[in-house]
């Protein structure tokens, strides 16, 4: 029974953590914009850049997604202006083990008070949010954000942040189903 109990807490745990960990995408634009009278864009400074060479890497990044999409890269006058910005900040995620799951709660299969032992993870997690104006208007038409675990290894990262561009363009141009 003792290792049942070991079992479901242990699978409980890695529930949790792999939900906690996954990659988040949000997605917003405004609807009443035509997105297809928009060809061009041009970079407007980030106001809260990523340090050191990831700065070149989400600009080139983006620069992909948008050029894979059909719009080109100009110098003066675009369609749209385009920014950036990133945060990365610590999080906290606190598991306990040891509940007791035998007849009366709190108490254990021999009558015993069973302790629960709490385990505080820190893990650094890093958003990258994407912002597209019109550059008549000036007003924002598109906006995307994605949000994931920042990991210890440079090639890790670089594979999270590919994986994150592609799933925050892949409805670009977004279609409004209600037209």
């Amino acid at each position: 029974m003792k290792t049942n109990r070991l079992f479901i807490a242990l699978a409980f745990c890695l529930l949790v953590s792999a939900s906690a960990f996954a990659q988040k995408v949000n997605v917003d634009w405004d609807r009443s914009e035509n997105f297809a009278q928009f060809h061009t864009y041009a970079w407007q400074p980030s106001p809260h850049p990523a340090r050191g060479l990831w700065d070149q890497r989400v600009i080139d990044g983006v620069n992909q997604q948008l050029q894979s999409k059909g719009l080109t890269l100009v110098q003066a006058n675009p369609d749209l202006w385009v920014v950036y910005t990133s945060h990365i900040q610590d999080q906290k995620q606190v598991v306990g083990t040891g509940y007791a799951m035998g007849p009366g709660w709190g108490w254990g299969w021999w009558g015993g008070p069973v302790s629960t032992t709490y385990t505080t993870y820190i893990y650094r997690e890093g958003t990258l949010v994407v912002e597209m104006a019109d550059a008549k208007t000036q007003h924002l038409v598109w906006r995307g954000s994605v949000t994931d675990t920042i990991k210890d290894n440079s090639e890790k990262n670089i594979k999270i942040l590919d994986k994150g561009m592609t799933k925050l363009f892949k409805n670009y141009p977004p279609q409004d189903k209600g037209k």
